[in-house]
């Protein structure tokens, strides 16, 4: 539980943690991979944890220091059977990724994670994997616990997959199994979702073309695997939480250091500028991934957009903030093809709304997105809030806590370690003082 309130403006810099994906994909390869690999200032929250005990249970040797992290792996070939289930937590991305790449694995392991991903759907990632010839089975064929290898040993191979859903996670599942087939793996996405997997993979030396949005993924590509070390740039779904704050405070204006801006994983941005905000993108580097720093500042006069089509997969962990910023434009808008979000961490459609209106702001919801009123707000219904067990409607709520004379109270707001363990220091630190 925290408490929070209007304080006055939020000035300075912050750089936010490591980006969730990236960390995540850089834990996999390098365990993967027969070596050492360090990879420097990866996210450390409790989700990108579970990632990492996971690989210990498989033999791997990994060192956490203040900055950075060493996988010593001795290779996937070496990986012992686990004796235990492997616990993902409350991770979507380490359960589904895992079930692609454990199909290659001669034993059987089984994934399981808390009350939350119990709840979430694992059927995209299972018939896909099915249709692969790996051996899995879910609870219900949809759920967790998943057994993968029970019996006989997946003999994995390639695919030509037209993506039902708009999902990097699903992706990324069939190519880490890809890596063990003998033919090519196909994959071809309705919309681009984010490339990080893809990306890794080429700077690993595995051999993966992407045309459009068609993915190519070349057979045995695991005896490539040449995983070099890797540099995390910050995450720009953490970042998105101080951008808002920066729109809509007044008097407030924040430079986020270092920031992953992958064009799809930056949909913010082209909603910032789409809606008049004032914000400048300085390019910094190019590394694996492209990273700048981003000046951000309070906005008087914001216009009323949509947000729609391809545009959603580059910005869906962001909706809940992007809709708080909504609702301070000029005018009604409306985003519209994000039933992703109903499979979140909660329903992120029921939360927002529900939230946000208790605050005093006006949301309709609609079957696959919401209707935001923009400068329309009453007196809030109550005191007390809820994250839900959700980090990003936990980090939501204290965003808007911060234009608030009167404090409130945000419960389970514990959750956001598992994306952003110093969030609240960050606040302090550009001035907002509990």
């Amino acid at each position: 539980m925290v408490k929070l309130k209007y304080n006055g403006p939020l000035t300075g810099e912050v750089s936010v943690p490591g980006d969730k994906s990236i960390t995540h994909r850089a834990i996999m390869l390098a365990s993967l991979n027969k070596g050492k690999t360090m990879i420097s200032k990866p996210l450390l929250g409790e989700d990108c944890i579970s990632t990492i005990n996971i690989f210990r249970k498989l033999g791997v040797n990994i060192s956490i220091e203040e900055h950075s992290v060493t996988v010593d792996s001795p290779g996937y070939e070496q990986f012992r059977e686990p004796d235990e289930i492997l616990y993902t937590g409350n991770s979507g991305t380490t359960t589904r990724l895992l079930c692609g790449l454990l199909a290659g694995l001669p034993f059987k392991t089984v994934l399981d994670g808390d009350a939350s991903i119990r709840q979430r759907p694992m059927g995209r990632v299972i018939e896909p994997l099915r249709q692969m010839g790996v051996n899995i089975k879910g609870r219900d064929n949809q759920f967790t616990p998943i057994i993968i290898n029970d019996g006989d040993i997946s003999k994995v191979q390639g695919i030509d997959y037209m993506m039902p859903v708009k999902s990097a996670q699903v992706k990324s599942a069939i190519l880490f199994a890809g890596l063990y087939a003998e033919r090519e793996v196909r994959i071809t996405e309705q919309d681009i979702s984010r490339n990080h997997t893809e990306l890794m993979f080429k700077e690993s030396d595995i051999n993966i073309d992407v045309d459009d949005k068609t993915i190519i993924l070349k057979p045995n590509g695991i005896h490539n695997l040449k995983m070099k070390d890797i540099y995390i740039p910050g995450d720009i779904s953490s970042a998105a939480f101080f951008i808002v704050a920066a729109l809509i405070i007044p008097g407030s204006k924040i430079t986020l250091h270092n920031v992953g801006t992958n064009v799809t994983r930056s949909g913010i941005l082209e909603v910032v500028k789409m809606m008049g905000g004032n914000i400048q993108v300085i390019d910094k580097a190019q590394h694996t991934e492209h990273i700048s720093d981003i000046i951000v500042s309070y906005t008087k006069d914001l216009r009323a957009i949509n947000i729609e089509g391809s545009l959603i997969p580059k910005l869906i962990d962001e909706i809940p903030v992007i809709a708080l910023l909504l609702a301070h434009a000029q005018g009604v808008s409306e985003i519209r093809d994000a039933e992703e979000l109903k499979v979140k961490e909660t329903n992120r459609i029921d939360t927002v709304v529900t939230e946000l209106n208790a605050l005093g702001y006006k949301i309709a919801p609609a079957t696959d997105g919401m209707i935001v009123y923009g400068k329309v707000k009453s007196e809030r219904t109550r005191h007390t809030f809820d994250s839900y067990g959700d980090h990003r409607i936990g980090m939501m709520l204290a965003v808007a806590a911060l234009l608030e004379t009167e404090e409130i109270e945000i419960n389970q707001f514990e959750a956001v370690n598992i994306s952003y363990p110093n969030f609240i220091e960050h606040i302090k630190q550009l001035k907002g003082e509990l």
